[in-house]
């Protein structure tokens, strides 16, 4: 039950008559929020053992009818769940908050919620920021306590967030006054049907969850305007039509025409579910903001890692057409999943790296924090970038060595070429007796199917004359990379790694680290201010457990990571953290692609973080990095 009608229940039950200044006296709300309240509660007791009586002049009562059933109803309203954590209860406090639309005090919070002032005021600060994500605030008023501020679609939006993330608790009581899913999903899919509009297919149920929400709060007078919405807003024709098909459908729930700014509000979920590569019958535009921004994006994507992609046509029109759905979802908070997120992580934990770094550049524009499910989608664009620039800027000279020679040492080299010819240059085959007469000049590996004794300038590897599947995969990880490495572990120096470390807050943590890093390197002034202002931008604790802050640029001379596991775990951006990995990159030209694989392989293994934060030593980290190395590399 909401809060305010529950409060209003108490008032009526086992009173006389109430006029509606008594009531708005006791409630501190408004005589209109009254009237709301009571329609509510009148509807609530439909079938429940009770009913709210009006008699002129004198007010409105609570009347029971049947005393076993409101009974019953009274004691199920008291078995609701109380949320036991800092983060359950932010959770809370941000939905009650939005759901209420009304001044609420804190000692009412804190009766609700049996905890103490100084416990709701700390959830309050958390509860804040989760509605700063989607423009929302509070409006604080002395002796009437403190409402949302806010446009309504961020409301939606935001309430959205808070049922996804909070479990079924939140939204088994939030949802039961929706409308019911399966009249959700017949609207939908006619709409979309009619209209020809392909979605991607994990975004149907998000779209449903939308729809109910959209009518819920239209239908208790809380409704999106046209002041909300850019007036260049990049919708297009279909998704405006589509819009339209489905709130005529509507219509017999909300029982009126909606308005423009609700046509408008369902336009923009769609388009931001709208499949890239869906068929249409209209032109996908790509304009100049678009255009601008992966221009920046390349050159942000340069300036750290200096991986050139300004010629790379192919990409840039990858992104240029993500961009297009990607600008929508940004710029009205829409969320977007991502099944295939934990696999992007771990498989191309480099292309990660490198699309988080780009999703800075959209942080900026928009001012607001990439999800980590977008930037899973855009690493895939860089994946496929990356793969491309391993078989044309990295092909190999390489020398095979055959034991059996002749034919089939011929068929040897045939059946290199068919597998691998995308990342080869020259290819020369002998036995191992001659491969002392070979000039290794321009060689970068040698191949041999036999032991060698011959010593050679160059990497060997040992491999089968019959190659089966693991062996091709592993033979494409050398050629795509024969580069030295060299030992990761450099990055990780033991006088920067810090156990134990104090702090209650992410500004506090970093304060402190910064300062530990700055009596044991030199760093240039503003140092410190560069990573919170990387903060700002985006969150850095993609991984549960786990936050790796760093300033917007490279800074210093050289790359280090000072490491740093806390006494117990803050709550970061989105997540509880206890170890910090604080990345600073040099502004040499250095290739960072290992560094990532392994770095990034190690945050994504729960179990060594979870051994790291119990062993708390730096010899267990550096046995912990050197088998994500070893993962890396395999």
């Amino acid at each position: 039950m909401n809060p305010q009608v529950k409060r209003l229940l108490e008032e009526l039950y086992g009173e006389d008559f109430l006029k509606i200044s008594d009531l708005t006296a006791r409630l501190q709300v408004s005589e209109k929020t009254v009237r709301s309240l009571l329609k509510r509660l009148e509807e609530m007791m439909n079938g429940q053992g009770a009913l709210i009586e009006r008699k002129y002049g004198e007010g409105y009562r609570l009347a029971v009818t049947d005393q076993e059933l409101f009974g019953h109803f009274l004691e199920q309203q008291h078995r609701r769940y109380i949320p036991d954590t800092p983060e359950r209860r932010s959770q809370y406090l941000a939905a009650e908050l939005i759901l209420s639309g009304d001044y609420i005090k804190v000692e009412e919070l804190c009766s609700r919620y049996y905890v103490s002032r100084k416990t709701i005021s700390a959830d309050l600060k958390q509860a804040e920021r989760i509605l700063s994500m989607f423009n929302l605030g509070l409006e604080r008023k002395p002796r009437y306590g403190m409402k949302i501020s806010g446009g309504e679609f961020g409301c939606r939006q935001c309430l959205a967030f808070l049922l996804r993330r909070s479990g079924r608790h939140l939204y088994d009581d939030v949802s039961r006054e929706f409308l019911p899913e399966t009249e959700a999903v017949n609207v939908l899919a006619e709409g979309l049907n009619a209209g020809s509009y392909e979605i991607y297919d994990d975004e149907f149920s998000e779209l449903i969850l939308q729809l109910r929400i959209g009518v819920f709060r239209y239908s208790r007078g809380f409704e999106v305007t046209l002041e909300e919405f850019d007036s260049q807003d990049y919708l297009q024709e279909k998704d405006i039509r589509t819009a339209e098909k489905c709130a005529g459908m509507l219509e017999k729930f909300y029982k009126t025409a909606l308005p423009v700014g609700e046509i408008k509000y369902l336009a923009v979920q769609f388009s931001g579910k709208r499949g890239l590569y869906a068929a249409s019958d209209e032109n996908l535009v790509v304009d100049v903001e678009i255009n601008r921004l992966v221009n920046e994006m390349l050159d942000y994507i340069y300036k750290i890692f200096k991986l050139d992609f300004s010629r790379d046509f192919d990409l840039q029109t990858a992104l240029r057409k993500h961009m297009v759905s990607l600008r929508v979802r940004l710029k009205y908070h829409l969320t977007l999943k991502n099944s295939m997120l934990k696999e992007i992580r771990e498989i191309y934990s480099f292309s990660y790296g490198v699309a988080a770094q780009a999703a800075m550049v959209l942080s900026s524009h928009f001012r607001t924090m990439v999800p980590e499910a977008e930037i899973g989608y855009l690493a895939l664009c860089f994946a496929l970038a990356m793969e491309r620039r391993k078989k044309t800027r990295y092909q190999r000279n390489i020398v095979l060595v055959c034991a059996t020679g002749g034919g089939s040492a011929k068929l040897f080299e045939y059946r290199f070429r068919e597998c691998f010819g995308d990342y080869l240059n020259q290819v020369t085959v002998c036995s191992s007796m001659e491969l002392e007469k070979i000039d290794f000049r321009d060689i970068d590996c040698v191949f041999s199917t036999v032991p060698i004794a011959t010593r050679v300038p160059v990497p060997v590897y040992q491999i089968q004359y019959f190659l089966d599947t693991a062996h091709i995969s592993q033979v494409k990880n050398i050629l795509g990379d024969v580069r030295e490495d060299g030992d990761v572990t450099r990055y990780f120096p033991e006088d920067l790694f810090f156990a134990d470390l104090d702090g209650t807050s992410r500004k506090e943590v970093l304060e402190y680290l910064c300062t530990l890093v700055e009596q044991r390197r030199e760093l240039p002034a503003d140092f410190k201010e560069q990573v919170f202002k990387r903060e700002e931008m985006m969150q850095t604790d993609l991984i549960p457990m786990v936050a790796m802050p760093h300033p917007c640029l490279p800074m210093t001379e050289e790359t280090f990571v000072a490491v740093a596991v806390l006494k117990k775990p803050v709550y970061w951006h989105m997540n509880q953290v206890q170890v910090v990995f604080l990345l600073s990159i040099s502004k040499g030209k250095e290739d960072m692609e290992h560094f990532y694989k392994t770095a990034l392989g190690l945050m994504m293994n729960e179990e060594a973080i979870k051994r790291l934060i119990s062993e708390k030593s730096y010899s267990a980290f550096l046995e912990l990095l050197r088998e994500a190395e070893r993962q890396a590399g395999s």
